[in-house]
């Protein structure tokens, strides 16, 4: 019995090749299509996206094109082809702006973009594309059904942004580049001014201004030890219970110090 359902399966399996092999080899766009939409209900993607863009040419004056351009970007989008799928999905949304899906495809053309997105340390064009597109798809559909996870996207590449600024001041502050560092931090709070990196920012901020002060000439140490006790207040009064304070306390008590002898 086990044996009859074996040979019973590679029958089927085997006139199912047979068939879409036919199909794609006929010069039959329309069945060409229809085999499309068979092998993207049945989840073979690359199946259906190689018969989509056989039949796409031939099929621009057909009804059924705009449903075939439309499964043909959710192919390429299901295959994680992000930037096909993207390019697809606009020229969607370009050829029939006033279909029933044109929302959707919106809305996937913001999450191909979020899909191409690297880590924070790399290069974030596209992470600056996305914002851009996200920002037109809920100015546009402010009531739309997929608009938690467009905030979703926003709000994680927007954390990436922040990520990446907050390392490169940071990493400054490591090397021992202090005036650097400041720089940067300041520019931080003034491009993320919520940022959950906001606490820690404030406290190298201090550190580096302190540091960049102690090592100071004589004629720029005074100046720059009452910079960083300002930045000193400032944290104090943003961040009572902070875990930095000790270090804080410490650094301060340095700057003090040292101000006596300026």
């Amino acid at each position: 019995m086990k044996k009859f359902v074996i040979v019973v399966f590679v029958s089927v399996l085997a006139v199912s090749c047979g068939e879409y092999q036919k199909v794609l080899n006929s010069n039959a766009p329309l069945e060409q299509y229809r085999m499309g939409e068979k092998m993207y209900q049945k989840g073979k993607y690359a199946k259906a996206e190689r018969m989509f863009a056989l039949a796409d040419e031939a099929m621009k004056s057909h009804p059924k094109y705009e449903r075939l351009k439309f499964f043909r970007a959710m192919s390429l989008f299901k295959l994680k082809q992000y930037h096909s799928a993207g390019y697809q999905f606009r020229l969607f949304t370009k050829l029939f702006p006033n279909s029933s899906k044109k929302e959707e495809a919106d809305f996937y053309i913001v999450r191909s973009y979020y899909e191409l997105i690297p880590e924070y340390y790399r290069d974030l064009t596209y992470g600056e594309k996305m914002l851009e597109e996200a920002d037109r798809f809920i100015r546009t559909y402010p009531e739309s059904k997929f608009l938690d996870d467009i905030n979703k996207m926003v709000k994680d590449v927007t954390l990436r942004f922040q990520k990446k600024d907050f390392e490169k001041a940071k990493l400054y502050y490591h090397l021992g580049y202090y005036k650097s560092a400041v720089k940067s931090f300041d520019l931080f709070f003034i491009d993320h001014p919520g940022s959950p990196f906001r606490e820690e920012a404030h406290f190298l901020r201090f550190m580096a201004a302190a540091q960049l002060a102690l090592n100071s000439i004589p004629s720029k140490k005074k100046e720059r030890i009452e910079k960083a006790l300002n930045y000193y207040e400032k944290f104090k009064n943003l961040f009572p219970r902070s875990e930095f304070s000790d270090k804080m306390e410490r650094m301060k008590e340095k700057l003090e110090n040292e101000r006596k002898s300026v």
